[in-house]
């Protein structure tokens, strides 16, 4: 099973309107009853709400491309980085798991693409089956109307009724979408990946047979690699972690650097070793933060580089290395 998400258009119009006025749909959104053109209008007022920037909405199709419902992150605050989710499934299509297929897809737009920390899933109190479908998805947070006071009174005003709010949460959300699966097969395809973390493709073709090399999946999607190289019977060193440009700086090198030193701590290893630039200013305040401490510098290490390698107007010389206990 899988769905796809598609920008309005109104060759959905017909197909959306009848979704909408079955009495399952339309009673659970308090909508009143209308026409095919209202259904346009809607439409037409989504895509320049999306030409604006207010929204993301979108059509969610089955496999068959079947138009099955619609989803849009609404009242998008890129200060605050967060949103609301607002979404419907026809009633033919309850119960078939679709409901999870278009809530993850639509927030690995708000998450990996619009860079948002939160979004925010609210429901009428009345609606007992919207708060069901929620409460049956592992990475959202329940009742948080305490924690972000402003947000709940926010939407019961605009609903005009008592609601619930929920919120998913970006570092939920990657825990959920992030997995690591070995490379048993040629590694030479990866070569491009690694290559993001390690300038020299001299270099890296020395050390690209050792170890255990994962993939870093979002989803089905590769975001990068990671190859973790034995030192030793108790200590192992993370030699090579680099995600694709798409997916950096949204917390998923935090979420394979946690999985990684867990299996590193299944198999019997007591240290990780992990090496860095003296010129690599984010990743050395990246390891800090997740545990890991200096434990030696190796001076002159990227002199033997063929040509210079500088990041942040600084010329990478010396390798310094963090290590951190299990």
């Amino acid at each position: 099973m899988a769905v796809t998400l598609v920008k309005h258009d109104i060759k959905y119009a017909e197909a959306m309107h009848e979704l909408s006025s079955m009495p399952q749909v339309r009673d659970a959104l308090g909508l009143p009853a209308g026409k095919v053109e209202d259904t346009i209008n809607f439409i037409k007022r989504e895509c320049v709400d999306e030409e604006e920037g207010k929204t993301v909405p979108r059509v969610v199709l089955n496999e068959e491309g079947q138009l099955i419902g619609v989803t849009s992150l609404m009242f998008i605050d890129h200060q605050k980085k967060s949103c609301h989710i607002g979404s419907w499934l026809g009633y033919p299509f309850w119960g078939k798991g679709y409901n999870l297929e278009a809530k993850t897809a639509i927030l690995d737009i708000a998450f990996f693409e619009l860079g948002l920390l939160r979004v925010f899933a609210g429901a009428r109190k009345v609606n007992i089956r919207s708060q069901k479908a929620q409460e049956k998805l592992s990475f959202i947070r329940l009742g948080v109307e305490s924690e972000y006071p402003e947000e709940h009174s926010w939407l019961e005003v605009k609903e005009k009724q008592p609601c619930v709010l929920n919120v998913f949460e970006r570092e939920d959300f990657v825990r959920y979408r992030t997995s690591l699966e070995k490379v048993d097969g040629k590694r030479e395809d990866f070569l491009p990946q690694l290559l993001l973390a390690d300038d020299s493709e001299k270099v890296v073709r020395d050390y690209l047979d050792q170890g255990t090399l994962y993939k870093i999946k979002c989803g089905e999607v590769l975001a990068g690699v990671a190859l973790i190289i034995p030192q030793s019977n108790t200590t192992i060193e993370l030699k090579n972690i680099a995600i694709i440009p798409t997916y950096q700086g949204k917390g998923i090198g935090k979420e394979v650097l946690r999985q990684l030193t867990e299996i590193c701590q299944m198999e019997g290893y007591q240290t990780v070793l992990v090496g860095t630039a003296n010129s690599s200013i984010d990743n050395i305040a990246f390891y800090q933060k997740a545990g890991f401490r200096m434990e030696a510098i190796e001076k002159d290490f990227f002199r033997k580089y063929p040509e210079p390698i500088y990041e942040n107007g600084i010329r990478a010389l010396d390798m310094i290395f963090f290590s951190k206990q299990l």
